[in-house]
């Protein structure tokens, strides 16, 4: 047993041994508490079973250790053949473990304070059955060697098979020098390697690791690892430890003059410094202070009137809505929420220091099912790959690309399935002599649909489709909460009927409009322009000045317009209908209703309109659902003449209703004749 004056010297040299700190902090404590209870207690069986541990855990990933657990197998080797040695039940084990360390590390060293000297001649003499030593000198030092092809440590002796080997010493900024060797039983050889300096080199840490480099703007590769001690001189001025900075990114090859270098990081500026010519003359290593990269982040906000939504950031989930200021690196962003029904997407850009705010509103996911048939035509490559780009061109819904090889029908089954998609695009070749139109067929998930007959070589096929499909939404208007009508030989627009607060603010009824801030105006399309973006308005009819509020004004959904792709108009309505609440609710149900009686479903529009409710009595509202209720009755035939009926006459309690918008033709009349016409 070592002497115990010793033990203080012992420890100390553990704790400081190189690269122990990168392990495993457990593995390393069971390492030291083994050495301890042979060198303190002289407990061999307690710091065997500990050294053994130690094996188990290293020797399975001994190929990929780095050179601190390469270190402390060895040494737990070692010291297991030193106790196998001193116990007579298990001395024949010593010379395995000393064999196990040669295969780990030819070039290891037993301890010979340690090991007995029967012990450093059986090693020596198991080392020297299958290796010879080689001597080596390197001028100047610093450099890495590899042997065959394999890089090594560079030192002073190694430890070689019987056998021809190339030697390669390198350094950066000097030519690199070769030497082979033959190596036979006995031998001792030895290779000395002179370098000639062929340039400067520049050496630097980067904090953070992962940095890419570019060096007059041709990328280099990334700053990356953890470095060690030999960066203490650079760590330490900078307040920083080694492991905060990256491994040394060495510059070689450096041309006389000056040179731009430059790191990028994500989440982080891009650093730019200029090498001035005195770096590279005369021909010199130099070592640079650390380059600290200065954070790059934003925030990111993102709310929404509908429940549900899920948000991603170029495909990664970033948590339920809503969000507030999440901190997000500066960059442009595909962003994506997912809600339980329709998605939204947006690509935006978050400024350095910036803060991005949107209200995400879901719209419909539109599916692209593919091209029914596997049938050859003129333009067909062509088509697929406009129908491919289709979502770049899409405002009002979110494009899904079809999956590679999967057939429209199965695709169709696996969104329909999984309610991944409220609209469903499908190509159908149209069947003839020679093909020259496809059938594009658009879809809701219930099943209303729109055909549209394209040719492939037409200059673009997709364009009237995709018109359709950008249109916006026209249900609202601008407009002063009055009825207008354009009356023959009147100067201006007539007003028919204007809400209580509009009378009250100065507007008379069954008198015409002349002026609309100090302009002349003839009819009601010419005021609803004049109101612009305004917030309040001043007109006059004739009299004193008027000064009234602008507002929003509801329109019908129109039926049969060639400027709408319909699927998509009952797909948003659904969209928007579940995120609203009171009359914006139910003139939603009355637009859905029309585009199902678009469709001809004049039953499942029933089942929306009864359900629907308007508090508002002026233009569309109350009184025109009610009209178009008795409508879709007398669609389903005589069987609900009653139920008509009785729509029709709810009707007549909104005298100031309209058809169509605010300046369509009052409901009243058009339900009394209906009223004349079901007797």
């Amino acid at each position: 047993m070592p002497p115990r004056r010793f033990l203080p010297l012992l420890l100390l040299g553990l704790l400081a041994a190189p690269g122990l700190r990168a392990q495993d902090p457990a593995l390393k404590d069971t390492f030291l508490q083994a050495k301890a209870l042979w060198a303190t207690q002289g407990d061999r069986d307690g710091a065997t079973a500990r050294f053994e541990s130690v094996v188990a855990a290293l020797a399975p990933r001994a190929a990929t250790l780095d050179a601190a657990g390469t270190q402390m197998l060895c040494e737990s080797y070692n010291w297991l053949a030193v106790l196998d040695d001193r116990n007579p039940a298990t001395k024949a084990r010593a010379l395995t473990r000393l064999q196990a360390l040669l295969d780990l590390n030819p070039d290891f060293d037993v301890d010979r304070t340690l090991t007995s000297q029967r012990l450093i001649g059986q090693f020596e003499r198991l080392r020297s059955e299958k290796l010879a030593q080689v001597k080596l000198s390197y001028d100047p030092p610093g450099g890495t060697l590899t042997v065959d092809g394999r890089a090594t440590p560079a030192l002073a002796r190694k430890f070689l098979p019987f056998g021809t080997h190339k030697l390669v010493y390198a350094r950066p900024g000097h030519t690199p020098a070769e030497a082979a060797v033959e190596l036979g039983p006995r031998d001792v050889k030895s290779v000395d390697f002179k370098l000639t300096r062929v340039s400067s080199t520049i050496t630097f840490y980067v904090q953070p690791s992962g940095a890419e480099v570019f060096l007059d703007g041709r990328s280099l590769g990334r700053a990356q690892g953890v470095a060690g001690a030999e960066a203490l001189d650079v760590a330490i001025p900078a307040g920083l430890r080694p492991e905060d900075l990256s491994a040394g990114f060495v510059l070689d090859g450096l041309k006389p003059g000056k040179h731009e270098l430059e790191l990028r990081a994500p989440c982080f500026r891009t650093k730019r410094l200029e090498i001035a010519a005195s770096f590279t003359t005369p021909m010199a290593d130099h070592v640079l202070q650390v380059v600290r990269l200065e954070p790059s982040k934003g925030t990111l906000s993102v709310a929404s009137a509908w429940p549900g939504g899920e948000l991603f950031l170029d495909g990664q989930d970033r948590g339920p809505l809503p969000i507030q200021k999440l901190p997000v690196c500066a960059g442009t962003y595909d962003l994506l929420v997912r809600f339980p029904s329709g998605g939204f997407a947006q690509r935006l850009t978050v400024a350095e220091g910036g803060a991005v705010s949107l209200e995400a509103r879901p719209k419909p996911r539109l599916a692209l099912l593919g091209l029914e048939g596997d049938q050859a035509f003129t333009g067909r490559d062509r088509l697929l790959a406009l129908l491919q780009k289709l979502g770049d061109r899409l405002q009002q819904v979110t494009f899904l690309a079809p999956r590679p090889g999967e057939a429209p029908r199965a695709a169709l089954d696996r969104l329909r399935a999984a309610h991944e998609a409220e609209l469903f695009l499908t190509a159908v070749p149209v069947p003839d002599q020679v093909i020259h139109r496809v059938e594009l067929v658009l879809s809701t998930a219930d099943g209303e649909t729109e055909q549209t007959l394209v040719q492939p070589l037409e200059e673009d096929p997709l364009g009237p489709l995709v018109a359709r499909l950008n249109a916006p939404l026209p249900l609202q208007t601008r407009g002063i909460d009055a009825t207008l009508l354009d009356l023959p030989g009147q100067p201006g627009p007539w007003v028919l009927a204007a809400s209580e607060a509009a009378q009250k603010a100065g507007l008379q009824l069954q008198k015409p409009i002349v002026q609309v801030e100090g302009q002349p105006v003839t009819d009601a399309a010419a005021l609803r322009r004049a109101l612009g973006a305004k917030d309040r308005v001043t007109l006059s009819q004739g009299g004193a000045p008027v000064t009234l509020p602008v507002q929003q004004e509801p329109l019908e959904l129109p039926l049969a317009s060639n400027a709408l792709a319909y699927p998509a108009v009952l797909a948003q309505l659904r969209l928007q209908y579940l995120g609203a609440k009171g009359d914006e609710a139910g003139l939603l149900k009355l637009d859905i209703g029309l585009a199902l009686m678009h469709f001809h479903r004049y039953d499942k529009a029933i089942e929306v309109l009864r359900d629907a409710h308007v508090g508002a009595t002026l233009g569309v509202s109350q009184g025109t659902l009610d009209y178009e209720t008795g409508l879709c009755f007398l669609r389903l035939g005589s069987a609900y003449h009653s139920e008509a009926a009785q729509a029709f006459r709810q009707a007549l309690k909104y005298p100031q209703a309209t058809l169509f918008g605010p300046d369509g033709p009052l409901v009243a009349p058009l339900a009394r004749q209906a009223l004349e016409d079901l007797k």
